[in-house]
């Protein structure tokens, strides 16, 4: 198991804990399914918790009566970004993830890769396009989000 102590930052807590659960949920699969059938299996879950999460943030920007825009997916997202930490001196550059420092302890940053699809899932249907040119589960130094809004 990895270092999470009771006394840890409650959000980072339960991101790392999460991030856990999902390591193991999908090794387990590519380990039984095989490698392209395991990853294509974590790949389509990740697919379908991420268009659940929309179709709850929609609601909820419905429901306040926002348009569907990166600015309101940062106004409903679920996911409490507290526990990350931005570059003071580029905001867009994620320098601290709960998530990828758990996959790192347990050796499962390819796996923890596959995750982050999840966030192209979420602007896109935001009318937002992500680009990610440095993701830290690659090897890179931070994940930096280059966030737009589409243009129709």
């Amino acid at each position: 198991m990895s270092k999470i102590r009771s006394t840890d930052e409650p959000v980072g807590r339960m991101a790392k804990l999460m991030a856990e659960l999902y390591y193991f949920m999908a090794k387990e699969m590519i380990d039984k399914l095989g490698e392209e059938k395991g990853k294509d299996a974590v790949k389509d879950a990740v697919t379908k918790f991420g268009k659940a999460r929309v179709k709850l943030m929609k609601e909820e920007a419905k429901e306040k009566g926002l348009k569907i825009n990166a600015e309101t997916y940062a106004i409903v997202r679920d996911m409490p970004g507290i526990s990350w930490e931005k570059d003071p001196n580029n905001p867009n550059d994620i320098i601290y993830s709960p998530m990828h420092d758990m996959w790192e302890q347990l050796g499962g940053e390819d796996i923890g890769a596959l995750y982050c699809s999840i966030d192209n899932i979420l602007y896109e249907n935001f009318n937002a396009e992500l680009e990610r040119p440095l993701c830290k589960t690659i090897g890179d130094s931070c994940c930096r989000f280059i966030v737009r809004n589409k243009i129709h």
